[in-house]
């Protein structure tokens, strides 16, 4: 069956690539609009979906949102993304849960180390995948997020692991083995697991957050910048993310609002470019309380905040009394106020700090035999591409001295 197909979608955007790499495999044909280049096609996704971000996938007249691969197979009556799993053995030697940088670097070593080794992740790359460069991994002074993490995940396939698109959504331990279960409704067996699942961005709270996700409201300024050309955006957050974000849009935005709670805490490097960008103004001391406007976001209101030592954990704990809201005209706003843990399959399993970290050792050893956890879904304090890297190896050195012994 032949099926009309029309792709919006952005250069640079890992889940664009995800889609295009998914449609390719069911040899199917479909017209690409580029919407960071073509206004007319930006504006045209916008008027048909609601939606101010990408991919944008029309199939027969049914709109899919973001790069949903399910929902895209159903639609194609194709395999869905998974299916391959039904030729991958139950049992392994080793799996791995997480295919960003400690995910990715752990499976590498494990191919050369000879373990029989399953990786378990979403979108190859996690949150690196959002950075439009970085600049402080050695030996590539300035690459894509995406582009680095593609490298990561070309050299663990060619050590021998085998990495599979799939989510795990619980583990137990059963006769002597661990057990994961995934979205995809399979099962796989393992002596030995390490836990590198990452982090995912964090919402604000804010009253209409969830009513503009999507609709004004982003959380990746590679994915979802340009559609923001010669427009007014809002940046949350004070730390390396939202500068990070900020410096991209500035070159993008026609004016960059950076609103941060506390005083800014991020390298000196990427404070100093910033300051030195004539379209961007910042308000410290501020938070966000409300996301407005119609069909699509049009405003932020703000409110001074406690900023102080004492401040209490939350967005919206530290408004101080009487508080006069500010509102700020904007057409949209990118959230870069932290990252959270995604360690929800390991709760009432390994041990946590209040933060719903996975709490390792120096080894990446947790309080279950066998179980190792890697990254920035750990209690380690450094949150880095680098870091996570070196939390991976070790995590992986850990688990061969186990499953060798």
């Amino acid at each position: 069956m032949t099926h009309e197909i029309t792709v919006y979608s952005l250069e640079g955007c890992p889940h664009c690539r995800n889609l295009k790499e998914f449609l390719a495999k069911q040899n199917v044909s479909y017209t690409n609009f580029d919407v960071g280049k073509d206004e007319v096609a930006a504006n045209r996704m916008i008027e048909l979906t609601g939606q101010r971000g990408v991919p944008v996938t029309i199939i027969d007249g049914q709109i899919v949102i973001g790069d949903d691969l399910m929902k895209v197979a159903v639609l194609l009556d194709a395999p869905s993304p998974a299916s391959e799993a039904k030729e991958i053995p139950k049992d392994h030697e080793l799996i791995i849960i997480g295919s960003g940088a400690a995910g990715l670097s752990a499976a590498m070593y494990a191919g050369r180390k000879g373990l029989e080794t399953l990786v378990i992740g979403g979108a190859v790359g996690g949150m690196a995948t959002k950075s439009s460069s970085v600049e402080n991994y050695p030996g590539f002074p300035d690459i894509p997020g995406d582009d680095l993490m593609q490298k990561f995940a070309e050299h663990a396939r060619a050590s021998g692991v085998t990495i599979i698109e799939d989510v795990g959504l619980s583990i137990r331990s059963e006769n002597g083995r661990f057990v994961i279960e995934t979205l995809s409704e399979k099962e796989y067996t393992a002596k030995s697991v390490i836990a590198a699942t990452g982090r995912s961005p964090r919402l604000s709270g804010a009253t209409g957050e969830a009513e503009y996700l999507g609709k004004g409201i982003a959380v990746c300024t590679t994915c979802d910048g340009p559609l923001y050309r010669g427009k007014t955006v809002a940046i949350l957050g004070g730390g390396n993310t939202a500068m990070d974000m900020a410096i991209e849009m500035a070159g993008i935005a026609s004016q960059v609002h950076v609103i941060s709670a506390t005083p800014l805490d991020a390298d000196a490097i990427l404070i100093g470019r910033l300051t030195e960008m004539k379209n961007v103004t910042f308000h410290t001391g501020f938070t966000i309380t409300e996301f407005g406007g119609g069909k699509l976001l049009e405003y932020v209101k703000m409110v001074p905040v406690n900023a102080g030592p004492e401040q209490k954990k939350g967005f919206l704990a530290n408004i101080l009394p009487s508080s006069p809201e500010k509102k700020l005209k904007v057409d949209g706003a990118f959230l870069g106020v932290g990252l959270d843990p995604n360690t929800a399959m390991f709760e009432g399993f390994v041990s946590m700090n209040a933060e719903k970290e996975i709490l390792v050792d120096i080894n990446c050893k947790t309080n279950v035999k066998g179980l190792f956890a890697a990254g920035d879904s750990t209690s380690i304090s450094a949150k880095q591409i680098a870091s996570s890297v070196g939390e991976g190896v070790k995590a992986l050195l850990s688990a061969y001295d186990y499953l060798r012994k």
